[in-house]
């Protein structure tokens, strides 16, 4: 009977265990890899990141509507359904809101028919990926800043302008020149955001390998560092 009793407890407490992480993973957490650059410096290829469910509303089991819902904040990171292919998750930047007039003009970004600022970043050179081809600048609107990537002396790049419809976010990513984003695919009802990226967990760089180049190093600055 103590051995019965002793296997019950177990397999009560692994149930538990299964079904609490089922959960955090559906309701709370989820975690993602980062596969390509488009997110570069904020995000790096093979950086493992954390996103919170709840950021913007608790989202009720049963398909029952969310709870205390607030819309997306201009400059956050939000994964969200991609929407030509739903089954894909991408991860970009919130830049325009509903209601926003967004334009590019010579590779630079305009909200609101207002420029925004733009210098270099302190720290470019530890998050710049070739310093030759690249530049990294901090990109500020209002109260909001955040780092991006450009390809030096690409002026060309034009787009807009736009009004964001009600409803809609407008993506970009932050590594500008190489990222597939509203500019291409439209806007993004706020309907597909699945939550707000809040920390990188595990980064691993496989370009920089080891053990007879079988191993990716870990980049251990980048690990349990928040997101923003």
């Amino acid at each position: 009977m103590t051995h019965m009793r002793r296997w019950r407890e177990y397999l009560l407490t692994l149930s538990l265990a299964v079904l609490s992480a089922l959960f955090v993973r559906s309701y709370l957490v989820a975690a993602y890899k980062v596969p390509t650059g488009s997110m570069q410096p904020t995000l790096k290829p093979g950086d493992f990141i954390f996103s919170s469910r709840i950021a913007y509303g608790v989202r009720l089991p049963f398909g029952l509507k969310e709870i205390e819902y607030r819309f997306p904040n201009r400059a956050d990171l939000v994964v969200f359904s991609y929407p030509n292919q739903p089954e894909v998750n991408y991860v970009k930047r919130v830049v325009g809101l509903p209601g926003d007039r967004v334009q590019i003009i010579k590779g630079r970004l305009f909200l609101n028919e207002e420029p925004l600022e733009y210098k270099k970043s302190s720290d470019g050179k530890n998050d710049n990926p070739n310093p030759e081809i690249f530049e990294v600048l901090d990109e500020k609107y209002k109260d909001s800043h955040w780092k991006v990537i450009f390809q030096k002396h690409n002026e060309n790049k034009d787009f807009g302008p736009i009004i964001v419809p009600t409803g809609e976010l407008f993506l970009l990513g932050d590594n500008r020149d190489a990222s597939d984003d509203s500019r291409y695919w439209g806007t993004v009802s706020e309907s597909r955001v699945l939550g707000k990226v809040v920390c990188i967990w595990m980064s691993l760089d496989w370009q920089v390998k080891w053990g007879g180049d079988l191993y990716p190093t870990v980049r251990w600055s980048r690990v349990f560092n928040s997101v923003h």
